[in-house]
């Protein structure tokens, strides 16, 4: 039953390969693939593209409707490994996976084209340079609408003009995509002395905050999941003990990725590590119930391998595992206990950290303290968790005032 999904995979890696995409995007998409190849050997059914939609939806929650903007990087990345199979069935090869039209006028497609082919040279992703293409197709136009002389004449009030033009249209995560194109194209154009100063620091910094409330799950449905996980075999043991990391002290997944054995001091008992997301020193008590979870994966789970990392696939070349799997590994747990997963709420490791954090608040911790162990950078951030404070909040509320001589449907009450 997988051959017909080996074979589609096979044949989309050939075509990205004959494209010139690289290595590197290529294995980013086979993770998702070999998932899908799993999914499809247990469901004991052929390739199809209802297979993708339903993979997506059971195995990480990703609606086939659903808008990319209200994504994650890591769920974006799956949707676009099973849209390059889906083109692959259909046509062959990866139709939605071509460059896009380049609209530019006369005095921008020299240029543009050899800021391009420069982007090219970088092995970027076909997705990326569709990006910059597009934000070069809206500066042409604005350049030719305003009568501009030559791209080489590009000036502060052409930069700033061009950034207010563009709002107008009032999507803020396209105006922060194209400021990011305008720069890195302005500083291209600077370095080939066909300016002769660098604008990129003129463009203006575009911010779209999402002012999200966390996506949190409480402690029956932590515990729940962490029994869910089969610690009987090899892969469970370790499973189990970077689950645990992420559920009792909120570490960030990259961070859980990236420990040594150095970071454990077994006679401190706990746990010293640098966050890669902040650069933070973070140090935390390293209780029993993690301790024995992390022995008995590296006395019974761990590849003999000479990897300095503690959580090693089980997969040859033996390398430290990745974030995106503990995401999938978390999903999973949280789907085996039969955890309710909303629409558009996150079912990974963050929600583990954002679920400690709510926890900690309940506990009246106090803010800095949570800001300490979460190795948040400044305590701003910690204060995303106070939307869902839920035992905090209930003690503001006010009564609400009986009504009184309020009209509904033309008579007086």
């Amino acid at each position: 039953m997988m051959q017909k999904t080996v074979e589609i995979i096979e044949a989309a890696k050939t075509a990205m390969l004959k494209d010139g995409l690289s290595a590197g995007y290529i294995k980013s998409l086979s993770y998702t693939w070999n998932s899908l190849l799993l999914y499809s050997y247990e469901k004991g059914v052929e390739f199809s593209e209802d297979l993708c939609w339903e993979f997506l939806s059971n195995q990480y929650g990703i609606r086939h409707e659903q808008n990319y903007l209200s994504l994650s990087g890591v769920d974006k990345r799956r949707k676009r490994a099973m849209l390059v199979l889906i083109n692959t069935l259909k046509y062959g090869l990866r139709s939605g996976d071509k460059y896009q039209c380049c609209r530019f006028c006369a005095l921008c497609v020299d240029d543009f084209n050899s800021f391009l082919e420069h982007r090219k040279k970088q092995n970027l992703s076909i997705t990326t340079i569709n990006k910059d293409i597009y934000g070069l197709n809206k500066l042409s136009l604005y350049l030719e609408l305003s009568a501009a002389e030559s791209v080489r004449r590009i000036n502060s009030p052409n930069v700033i003009g061009f950034m207010k033009w563009l709002s107008a249209e009032g999507k803020v995560p396209m105006l922060r995509e194209v400021a990011g194109t305008l720069r890195l194209l302005l500083k291209y154009l600077y370095h080939s002395n066909f300016l002769h100063e660098d604008l990129s620091e003129v463009v203006p910094k575009v911010k779209a905050r999402k002012d999200l409330v966390p996506s949190v799950y409480s402690q029956d449905e932590i515990e729940s999941m962490l029994k869910s996980i089969d610690r009987s075999g090899a892969r469970g043991k370790r499973d189990y003990a970077m689950v645990l990391l992420a559920a009792r002290y909120g570490i960030r997944a990259s961070d859980i990725c990236s420990l040594h054995f150095e970071n454990i001091h077994w006679e401190e008992n706990s746990i010293e590590f640098t966050t890669i997301k902040t650069g933070k020193n973070t140090v935390l008590p390293l209780s029993g119930e993690v301790g024995n979870a992390i022995i008995e994966y590296l006395k019974f789970g761990r590849p003999n391998t000479e990897d300095k990392h503690i959580f090693i696939r089980f997969q040859k070349p033996y390398k430290e595992i990745q974030p995106s799997n503990i995401h999938e590994i978390v999903t999973r747990a949280m789907r085996a206990a039969g955890v309710v997963i909303q629409p558009g709420k996150r079912h990974g490791p963050h929600a583990l950290r954002a679920s400690i954090a709510t926890e900690m608040l309940k506990n009246n911790v106090p803010l800095p303290v949570i800001s300490e162990s979460l190795s948040h950078s400044n305590t701003d951030t910690t204060r995303i968790y106070l939307k869902v404070d839920i035992w905090h909040l209930k003690r503001l509320t006010l009564d609400v005032p009986p009504l009184k001589d309020v009209w509904m449907g033309g008579a007086p009450v």
